[in-house]
Order: structure tokens, then sequence, then C-alpha cells
């Protein structure tokens, strides 16, 4: 029997408990740990960094924001 683990919910509890800085290292580990799989599946983060900060200007433009259609 399998026991439904509503992950996100556990994370937000674990949190409540910490000081901001153990939150700041909980943040940075997450960050280290969607690179660590960026670099082991062939992608390069920087590049997606690039892309990232281009298409930031054209996701964040108030002009092309859907929900305001």
């Amino acid at each position: 029997m399998s026991i439904a683990v509503n992950y996100k919910e556990t994370i937000i509890r674990q949190l409540e408990d910490l000081s901001p800085e153990l939150i700041q290292e909980v943040i940075d580990f997450a960050e280290f740990l969607k690179i660590k799989r960026m670099k082991t599946s062939g992608v390069d983060p920087d590049s997606l960094l690039l892309q990232q900060e281009s298409l930031g200007k054209i996701w964040d433009s108030k002009s092309e924001d859907l929900y305001e259609l």
C-alpha cells in the first residue's frame, strides 16, 4: 500500500521552524541540486541564464501580460 506524500507541504512545515539564515541555506542547496542535475543531463547552466535574462525582458513586459487582456 502506497502512502501519498505531499512533498511541498512537508518542506513548508520543515521551513517554518528555521531561521532566515538556514532558509537561505536550503534555497542555496536547492539551486545546487538544479545545477547538478543540469550538468548531468548535458544542459549548460550559463546558457540557460543568458536565455532567462534575454527572455525576462519579454516576460516582464506589462504590454505583453496575458492576464490583463
